[in-house]
C-alpha cells in the first residue's frame, strides 16, 4: 500500500512581519478612488524588491506595473464601481498548469497587498472587471501563465466618490459573517490561541462580492491540541474548505481562500505558532499543521 505524498503550498512564507500585517489587516479597506498622484519611485522600488524575494514564483507571482493605462480597470456596466485615478498597479500572475495555482495566487497576492498597505498605499483586489488583454501586456507571460487578478496602487482620495460608496453598500463591503459561521464549533475558551487569532484575522479577508467562501475546522478536540509536550509550545492542525456561497462569477473560490489563508497565518504567527500548509483535494483547500520549533 502506497501513501499519498504530501504537497505543500509552494508560495508559503517562512517568515513575515506579522504585527505590521495584522495592523494592516484591521485598518485596510478596498480603495477604488485615487488622487491621481503618482506613487514615488522609492515606494515602487521597495515593493518591487519585495515581490522578487517571494517564494514559488514558478507557480504564482506578483509584478509591479509602474504606469498603467486607465483602460485597465473596466468596472461594471456603465463604469459602476470602476477604479479611477490609479497610475500604478499590481498584477497577479499564475501558472495554470501548476498544482494549487489559485490559492497560491490569492495567498501571495495578499502578501504584497499587505506590504503595500504598510507603505501607506491604497489597494483593491480586482479579479473580475478588468481588461485582461491590457493586463497581459503589462507583464511577460509564459504559455501556461495568465493574469488572475490586478490591484490598483496609489494614494486614496480622502473622500470616495458616490459610485464607490454605492458599490461598497451593494456588496456590503464592511459586513462580515459571524465567526461561528466560518469556524463551526468556535469557542473562545477552548480553541488554542493560534487558531482563534488566525480565524479572527481570516474573517476580515476580502473576497469577490464579499462572499467569504471559506470555512475553518479544527480536526481534533480543541481541548487536546492547545499545546505540545512543552507547555508553551503550540501544536495542532486546522483545515480550510471552500464552500458554495453565491455565484462563481468567473472568480475561483480557491483564490479567495488563499487570501484568507494568509490572514489566518498572520494570526497564528502573532501567537507564536509556525506551521505549514498542506494542499488538499476539493472541496477542502488546505490544512495548516503547526510545526513545533
Amino acid at each position: 500500500m502506497t501513501t499519498a505524498q504530501t504537497t505543500y503550498l509552494p508560495v508559503a512564507l517562512a517568515t513575515m512581519p506579522a504585527a505590521e500585517w495584522a495592523a494592516g489587516i484591521v485598518a485596510r479597506h478596498s480603495v477604488r478612488t485615487y488622487s491621481g498622484q503618482p506613487v514615488t519611485s522609492d515606494q515602487l522600488d521597495e515593493l518591487d524588491r519585495f515581490c522578487q524575494t517571494l517564494p514559488g514564483r514558478e507557480v504564482a507571482r506578483v509584478e509591479v506595473a509602474r504606469q498603467v493605462p486607465a483602460g485597465l480597470f473596466t468596472g461594471i456596466a456603465g463604469g459602476y464601481g470602476r477604479v479611477r485615478g490609479a497610475t500604478s498597479a499590481l498584477v497577479v500572475v499564475a501558472n495554470t498548469s501548476a498544482l494549487a495555482f489559485e490559492e497560491s495566487a490569492g495567498y501571495i497576492g495578499e502578501a504584497v497587498i499587505l506590504q503595500a498597505t504598510t507603505l501607506g498605499l491604497g489597494t483593491c483586489w480586482v479579479a473580475g472587471f478588468f481588461d485582461r488583454q491590457v493586463a497581459s501586456s503589462l507583464v511577460s507571460l509564459t504559455p501556461t501563465e495568465r493574469v488572475l487578478a490586478v490591484s490598483p496602487l496609489g494614494y486614496p482620495e480622502p473622500r470616495p466618490r458616490l459610485g464607490e460608496r454605492l458599490m461598497k453598500r451593494a456588496v456590503r463591503a464592511h459586513s462580515r459573517r459571524p465567526i461561528e459561521d466560518i469556524a463551526p464549533g468556535f469557542n473562545e475558551a477552548t480553541w488554542p490561541a493560534w487558531a482563534a487569532q488566525g480565524v479572527r484575522l481570516a474573517r476580515l479577508a476580502p473576497s469577490a462580492v464579499n462572499r467569504q467562501p471559506w470555512r475553518f475546522e479544527l480536526e481534533s478536540d480543541p481541548t487536546e491540541i492547545g499545546v505540545g509536550p512543552v507547555a508553551s509550545e503550540p501544536t495542532g492542525q486546522l483545515v480550510v474548505s471552500a464552500v458554495s456561497r453565491g455565484p462563481e462569477g468567473g472568480i475561483p473560490r480557491r483564490l479567495d481562500c488563499g487570501i484568507a489563508m494568509l490572514h489566518f497565518e498572520v494570526g497564528a504567527h502573532l501567537m507564536g505558532a509556525r506551521g505549514r500548509w498542506e494542499i488538499l483535494d476539493p472541496p477542502r483547500v488546505a490544512r495548516y499543521r503547526v510545526v513545533p520549533d
